[in-house]
């Protein structure tokens, strides 16, 4: 009897996590994929230890004054908070189209809805250490994106560094 309990007792909480892990794998995979431009967020020191510096270079329609010191008002209301809708301008989602929104509003016409606060630069992308000096030559002859999804109540899951639309381990040797 001991033994059934202890079972039960380990396989619960394992079947529990086994099913969040699940359904966040499940609702990022089926989450709309984007390639976003990005730039060195120091050109001087695009990489600093083995973490590329970057930020996203999005195309805005209409104003963005999300935690613009220059706005007057540079804090979003804390109840409405301050979000980008993001929206494909074409069909492999590369370079979308993004429009400051606040995170309450219904979002029409949205593919998806980020919290602008996950979005602030620096950004930080893992590089492996042998291939560091290759990468930053690369990155400054070549255009980089990276590819997104949408990772619900987690802003953006970053995938893979592009160049020139290419994975980045294609491009430098």
């Amino acid at each position: 009897m001991t033994a059934r309990w202890t079972l039960i007792g380990v396989l619960v909480p394992v079947l529990g996590l086994a099913a969040l892990v699940g359904r966040a794998e499940y609702a990022t995979r089926h989450a709309a994929k984007f390639t976003i431009p990005i730039q060195g967020f120091d050109p001087r020191d695009l990489l600093h230890g083995q973490y590329l510096n970057y930020q996203y270079r999005l195309r805005w329609v209409g104003p963005h004054t999300c935690g613009d010191p220059d706005h007057p008002d540079p804090v979003p209301h804390p109840t409405r908070g301050c979000c980008v809708c993001l929206t494909r301008s074409g069909a492999d989602g590369f370079d979308p189209f993004a429009r400051q929104m606040t995170c309450d509003s219904p979002g029409a016409g949205c593919e998806a809805i980020v919290r602008a606060d996950t979005m602030v630069p620096p950004l930080r992308y893992f590089v492996p250490e042998d291939s560091a000096a290759g990468l930053e030559a690369a990155l400054r002859n070549h255009d980089a994106a990276v590819e997104v999804n949408e990772a619900p109540g987690q802003g953006l899951a970053v995938g893979a560094l592009l160049l020139d639309r290419r994975p980045w381990r294609d491009v430098v040797p």
